[in-house]
């Protein structure tokens, strides 16, 4: 025994992390009635699986303090930094088919929520008029399926364009090019600046991997109307010139302007922001909270009060589009707790636990009271860049299989990004297997 003791003690942190995450999903998917092995005590434990962040487990803590003896919300921990969204999905909806309730609530992305409706419990009549009013009407428009509120929104967020306010104020013209970038630079005018920086590292780095951060990026080039014009269609057909132009965008960043390494293609949002950071990029594709959530995985964070954030640029003729990013509760519908875990989510709702959240995991409140409170935007006034930010914002399209669709095309697209493929037969080859299957539209 002494010698596992010292043998663990002597392992680095993140390989005892990662075999506890390992052991955690390994009981979440294979042992659905494994709430039996737990001896029931006075408190109805409730089960949380989320990427449980210090701000989430201080919010937990004071929940579980105020309902000491009644309820405990044990929290399951799925990390951003060692699950990709694709894997979150994949044990979640394991665990679900097994119809457990070992899980009464789930975070899910935004967009999952068609996917995951079918094992949510209806949320409607649970939430006061007070509630909805104070609710981001962005963030909830995503909790619905079929007219029934089915999640709840947790916290919002937006894909911007990180930059490096250093590298771009020593141009002559830095002071202007930097005014310009926060108002949205047109992807010519990008093009443009990206030719003048005679730059041996990257000048843009975005998340080319094989997941729903390429198809968002994809999304993003996009306008509003063109997005509509594809996936609201019957069939899909990706093949048009909007969406031609798109996904070559991305493909020329990489082997035409050599604005990005080839190494993008295997990035997520993790590895994206350490890779940029760690090799002074003077752009990154990102979301609002990455400094919070990754600033401490950084081998040097001084350069961190250099980088700004501003809306993502645009083609000609069209307005930046970032997508909405974001996480909502649902509450599933094996539980049998459901009455203890609406108390939860109702509780990480309010506007000083919102707060919370803000302030220790940098994601956007969904409470529209923290945006009211004129104290509070005193000692953040980055928020009131952020509320602007959101005006610019779109959602991905509401396709119940949508999840389905973004793996198709993230393979197909990644393929692209490689060159292993063209544009143009990445866009027919995922068609072809998106029409194959069967697509309800929500909206």
């Amino acid at each position: 025994m002494k010698k596992i003791t010292k043998k663990i003690k002597e392992s680095s942190i993140w390989l005892i992390s990662i075999l506890i995450s390992l052991v955690a999903i390994f009981f979440f998917i294979y042992l659905p009635f494994q709430i039996n092995l737990f001896p029931k005590g006075k408190a109805q434990k409730i089960y949380y699986v989320d990427n449980i962040s210090p701000a989430h487990l201080k919010i937990i803590k004071k929940f579980n303090e105020l309902h000491k003896g009644e309820i405990e919300v044990v929290p399951v921990n799925l990390p951003f930094y060692h699950f990709t969204t694709n894997d979150r999905k994949a044990i979640l909806t394991r665990s679900l088919r097994n119809r457990s309730d070992g899980i009464d609530i789930f975070a899910v992305d935004l967009i999952w929520v068609p996917r995951f409706a079918k094992w949510g419990y209806p949320l409607d009549r649970f939430f006061s008029k007070e509630e909805f009013r104070n609710v981001n009407k962005m963030a909830l428009k995503a909790c619905y399926q079929n007219d029934t509120l089915v999640a709840f929104p947790l916290f919002l967020d937006i894909g911007v364009l990180y930059y490096r306010k250093d590298l771009i104020q020593k141009l002559p013209d830095g002071r202007s090019i930097e005014e310009k970038i926060q108002k949205s630079l047109s992807w010519d005018e990008f093009i443009a600046l990206g030719k003048r920086f005679s730059y041996s590292n990257p000048f843009y780095v975005f998340q080319g991997g094989d997941f729903e951060g390429l198809v968002c990026s994809f999304h993003e080039l996009l306008s509003e109307k063109e997005s509509e014009n594809i996936f609201y269609k019957e069939p899909i057909i990706l093949n048009k010139e909007p969406a031609r132009k798109a996904l070559q965008q991305l493909v020329d960043f990489i082997h035409k302007y050599n604005f990005s390494p080839i190494e993008v293609t295997r990035f997520d949002e993790f590895a994206s922001y350490i890779y940029a950071n760690e090799n002074n990029a003077v752009f990154l594709r990102g979301w609002v909270g990455f400094h919070k959530q990754y600033k401490k995985f950084l081998k040097d964070s001084s350069h961190i009060i250099d980088m700004a954030i501003a809306p993502l640029p645009h083609f000609e003729g069209n307005k930046s589009s970032g997508v909405f990013g974001g996480w909502s509760l649902m509450i599933s519908k094996f539980s049998d707790r459901k009455e203890e875990a609406i108390k939860f989510i109702k509780f990480m709702f309010e506007k000083e636990n919102q707060k919370i959240l803000y302030e220790e995991g940098g994601v956007i409140p969904v409470n529209e009271e923290v945006f009211r409170d004129a104290n509070y935007l005193k000692d953040h006034k980055e928020l009131l860049q952020i509320q602007k930010l959101l005006q610019w914002g779109k959602h991905r399209p509401f396709l119940e299989n949508y999840t389905r669709i973004s793996e198709i095309m993230s393979r197909q697209f990644h393929k692209a990004l490689k060159k292993e493929i063209s544009v143009s037969d990445a866009l027919n080859f995922a068609s072809q297997q998106i029409n194959n299957e069967k697509i309800i539209v929500k909206k």
